[in-house]
């Protein structure tokens, strides 16, 4: 695609989902003794196409704090159709526009397995105007046949799928240009998870290292549920969810005892199991489910690569698994 029809695709889709607004920062107010008193701090303001205002965020900031336009963001994308052969995929947004993203495709990666699954190399740009984070450029990709997002390959999960960030400031605007010399080093980056993701494929795994994959999973989920209240039976469900997802092995279109269904169905569990409110592509692209992915790419790659095999033992959980697997 030229530059001008991403352009004009990505402003189409702002259009159609009412997220063409401009960001305007709007002094806020205190109320002291009867009296409304400017605060110093400003607040973040949508204003539509029909001209109708409504506070994106209760927070405020500084005056240092330079809301980047959606357009201004989004017309790099043109540009990137200058450096590389993209495809314009969709956008979304959560908080009455709080959040704003647009995802692209490079292509896809193929050929993963015995039965030939396909990957997309997808890159999201994400826009904030909330005060939650700088625009971001984001290595997202997407496996088609369950409609997952996956991690990419990861050394240490300390490691980030930022490509780059700008944070919304008067510099904000001048790094915009920034974005189209990171999609450069995006490829490389596919190329590595795409190393990865066939490596996965490749290794033939037992019953006793999906056993522990899992599990090594689900530990950290009853810790957390200890904290929170989770009681004893939703943890059953919850690790009963997960090892369905691999005996399943997306209903048998993969080979079950591999590292890739161990990988997918960990990943999928989490994304699946998750309820889908108003910031569920918010956590799949930057939040809880993001991380999750990453977190179990780099539990199964320890596991079955790194040599982190150290066997775990929980009566709880060995009777889950030898019944639902």
């Amino acid at each position: 695609m030229t530059n001008t029809e991403i352009l004009n695709q990505v402003h189409d889709a702002l259009k159609s989902k009412s997220l063409d607004f401009e960001v305007k920062m709007a002094e806020s107010f205190a109320l002291v003794d009867g009296v409304y008193v400017p605060t110093g701090k400003f607040t973040p303001v949508r204003s539509d196409r029909q001209g109708v205002e409504s506070i994106i965020s209760g927070t405020s900031f500084s005056d240092h704090y330079t809301p980047i336009q959606n357009f201004d963001a989004f017309n790099v994308l043109g540009e990137m159709a200058d450096i590389a052969d993209i495809e314009f995929k969709n956008v979304g947004s959560w908080g009455n526009g709080g959040g704003i993203y647009a995802q692209i495709s490079l292509g896809d990666i193929t050929g993963i397995g015995a039965r030939n699954d396909s990957v997309g190399k997808y890159i999201s740009l994400v826009n904030s105007h909330d005060g939650t984070r700088a625009l971001h450029l984001l290595v997202t990709p997407y496996r088609f046949f369950c409609a997952n997002q996956i991690s990419k390959a990861v050394n240490d999960a300390s490691k980030k799928n930022r490509l780059v960030s700008i944070h919304h400031n008067i510099h904000g605007n001048k790094r915009l240009g920034e974005i189209g010399y990171a999609l450069q080093h995006a490829n490389n980056t596919f190329q590595k998870s795409e190393e990865n993701y066939k490596r996965l494929a490749d290794r033939v795994i037992t019953m006793d290292e999906a056993r522990e994959a899992i599990f090594r999973t689900m530990e950290p989920l009853k810790l957390e549920g200890q904290e929170t209240g989770l009681v004893q039976k939703t943890w059953e469900r919850r690790a009963i969810q997960f090892i369905d997802r691999f005996t399943d092995a997306d209903n048998g279109q993969l080979d079950k005892l591999t590292g890739w269904n161990l990988y997918n169905a960990i990943q999928g569990a989490y994304q699946h199991g998750t309820k889908k409110t108003a910031t569920f592509e918010k956590s799949l692209l930057i939040g809880r489910i993001a991380n999750q992915a990453e977190t179990s790419l780099v539990t199964v790659n320890d596991l079955l690569f790194n040599g982190v095999n150290a066997k775990t033992s929980n009566k709880e959980f060995d009777e889950l698994f030898s019944k639902a697997a």
